[in-house]
């Protein structure tokens, strides 16, 4: 919890120098602007031709330009470190359950066995009556439940156990597919990957999320993070098409104004 809460604060002081950046950057725009007009004022009563613009102005609006660039750019950014803070918000909010709900088993597992039940009167013959066999209950190798089980994946990931969570994620989904965690799973598999820098099997595991729970609430996030990591693959054209479906599909949403600010970032503008 600790790593996972200074990687919060981390993010969140990039987010924060982000938008110190972002601050100094429009304090030179409005001063460019201000210029401009001032040099535009003087041309004017100078009698000026308008045909025939002046260099300076010339290096001035190539400036304006520029600088506006970067602040798209560095706004792209912002946003996705707000998102990230968010994301580590909710994992510190997962791992606490996990750990509490980790206690309570510890606790379960040491307390002394009840007392067992009474002997039972020999039935004819001498013999014990038979008993019904118990069932056994649905439970991931461990002994861990459904929702136990994904908890526990969350925490072993926040330690940087990736890969015993990404086998605990497995179980999950594979012992509890109808479960409401089971479209959640599939998604933190996806995000294990791109976090290690497999995009294919990020790009997988998302394509099985949109399979299985296409009108789930993670498919605005999964058609995201797609595009993302087809991105990052250098896929372009299959990236943009990710995006584009984000920002018709999910018009209002976050994943939304994320997806329009890449696609603006890569020179394109939403259909």
């Amino acid at each position: 919890m600790l790593a996972l809460a200074s990687a919060a604060c981390a993010t969140a002081g990039g987010g924060s120098q982000l938008q110190a950046d972002l601050d100094a950057l429009q304090q030179q725009v409005w001063k460019l602007q201000k210029d401009n007009v001032a040099l535009t004022q003087q041309l004017t009563q100078a009698g000026a031709a308008p045909a025939a613009p002046d260099p300076g102005t010339a290096e001035l609006r190539a400036r304006l330009d520029s600088l506006a660039h970067e602040i798209e750019m560095m706004r792209t950014r912002a946003d996705e470190a707000d998102q990230r803070v968010a994301a580590m918000a909710n994992d510190l909010r997962t791992l606490r359950e996990a750990l509490e709900s980790f206690s309570r088993t510890q606790t379960a597992m040491t307390a002394p066995p009840p007392a067992g039940p009474p002997s039972t009167p020999a039935g004819p013959g001498g013999a014990a009556p038979e008993r019904p066999a118990a069932t056994a209950p649905d439970t991931a190798p461990g002994g861990w439940g459904g929702s136990d089980l994904y908890r526990q994946a969350y925490a072993d990931y926040a330690r940087g156990n990736a890969d015993r969570a990404l086998q605990e994620l497995e179980d999950f989904i594979r012992l509890h597919p109808g479960d409401d965690l089971a479209d959640d799973a599939e998604f933190m598999v996806g995000e294990v990957y791109f976090s290690q820098q497999k995009y294919q099997e990020a790009v997988a595991a998302y394509d099985r999320l949109l399979k299985e729970h296409a009108a789930g609430d993670k498919a605005a996030s999964a058609y995201l993070k797609k595009g993302l990591a087809l991105l990052e693959m250098n896929r372009t054209a299959d990236a943009v098409i990710q995006l584009q479906h984000v920002v018709t599909a999910f018009p209002k949403s976050d994943e939304a104004r994320i997806a329009r600010e890449r696609l603006k970032a890569l020179g394109l503008r939403e259909r």
